[in-house]
């Protein structure tokens, strides 16, 4: 982040959290959100200083995932569009080539319309997600739905309905 950057982000944070309360209800996520990966094992950038949009960067981790002792591969990447919106993309590949579905963010200025949180041990994806509004500020009524690896494929395994809400991040 550029230094003439941070002090507006700080100040607008602050902001936030000084004069919300139950800001679970509003547009602004306050919090700071973890998909739940670690420490990618490596990360690749890739240089947008001459385009408007594309692929900012894409982390790589090495996990067993369906519990083989082989490390499978996860690739957490960044699509960013000099707008206010943008999206990750996770694609999943298990260590015999076995590529399940390819799961995908989906964001705008004010709220988060679909979002993941992984979790090991064993092997979990968590999707909170909502329908579009009027705008991407208007809350609508989420799903959230939990996956597991079976027959080298991702299943669902829970569907349940969330509640009204901006940001699904807030659900995870």
């Amino acid at each position: 982040m550029d230094a003439d950057v941070m002090p507006k982000v700080l100040i607008r944070y602050l902001f936030v959290v000084l004069v919300c309360s139950g800001c679970e209800n509003t547009t602004e996520y306050t919090g700071v959100f973890s998909d739940g990966l670690p420490k990618p094992n490596k990360t690749e950038f890739f240089d947008l200083s001459d385009e408007h949009y594309g692929i900012e960067h894409i982390d790589t981790f090495y996990i067993d995932i369906n519990n083989n002792q082989k490390a499978d591969t996860i690739e957490r990447g960044r699509f960013v569009t000099r707008t206010a919106h943008a999206y990750t993309f996770y694609k999943i590949t298990l260590d015999d080539g076995t590529k399940l579905e390819e799961l995908q963010t989906s964001e705008g200025a004010d709220c988060i319309l679909q979002a993941y949180k992984f979790s090991f041990e064993p092997f979990t994806i968590v999707k909170a997600t909502r329908p579009l509004g009027d705008n991407y500020a208007e809350p609508t009524k989420a799903t959230i739905e939990t996956f597991r690896i079976s027959d080298n494929e991702l299943k669902r395994i829970q569907k349940q309905k969330g509640r009204t809400i901006c940001d699904v991040r807030y659900l995870l």
